[in-house]
């Protein structure tokens, strides 16, 4: 089983004053020991920051050298990729209204990236599970992301592998905890003043898959 577990960052409306709109987490193919690696994490930063066990450590109670070092200790795991795509609202050439159309294509560009790069696999025997952040992700027809999809890979593009949508509360999910960490940390990087360099510092062991968006067709 694959799975992927995303977040968004910035808001992508033509009326807000963010620069940067970004859709991003994690994808794996080894969620047990992902889960227990975070876990122990988790654990330590609540420690450290006098935080009680149970409250949801979100990425917003973190300074950038926490993120990025939640990050870096992430990719030492095998079978797991840190992914996103940025989109630039000053280049892409629209502005946007209807904002729950817009995540939807964007996710879906961000899964033809993975499908392009070989990290999501497609065949027949092949499953993806795409896991979003019910409290965040601002999809106003729960099944129209799956719909979506689907009517995409598996009708237009006569894919062949298994693809469902499930929706968490991250409060009770360690994984979409993880996902609002790795997107909100692009978003930071992406909206800093030399955004190369510091996606190079955290690329060290190649496990971080960023696209960008910069034209919507």
């Amino acid at each position: 089983m694959q799975y992927l577990f995303l977040d968004e960052s910035g808001n992508i409306h033509k009326n807000s004053s963010d620069r940067f709109f970004v859709i991003g987490g994690i994808y794996t193919n080894n969620y047990t020991d992902i889960k227990k690696s975070y876990v122990e994490i988790n654990r330590e930063l609540k420690e450290k920051l006098n935080m009680d066990f149970e409250t949801e450590l979100k990425a917003n109670y973190l300074n950038m050298e926490e993120k990025m070092d939640i990050v870096i200790k992430l990719q030492e795991m095998n079978g797991m990729y840190i992914v996103g795509i940025i989109v630039d609202k000053d280049r892409i050439g629209i502005e946007i209204d209807e904002t729950h159309l817009y995540y939807n294509y964007v996710i879906r560009k961000l899964v033809d990236f993975m499908i392009a790069k070989r990290m999501i696999k497609t065949g027949s025997g092949d499953e993806l599970q795409i896991n979003v952040d019910r409290t965040s992700m601002k999809i106003e027809d729960i099944n129209s992301l799956e719909m979506y999809l689907k009517t995409h890979y598996n009708i237009e593009k006569a894919m062949r592998f298994k693809l469902d949508v499930s929706y968490w509360d991250s409060r009770k999910n360690y994984m979409v905890q993880i996902a609002d960490i790795m997107c909100n940390t692009i978003w930071n990087v992406a909206s800093s003043e030399k955004p190369n360099g510091m996606f190079r510092y955290l690329n060290r062991h190649n496990k971080l898959k960023i696209c960008r968006l910069n034209r919507i067709r």
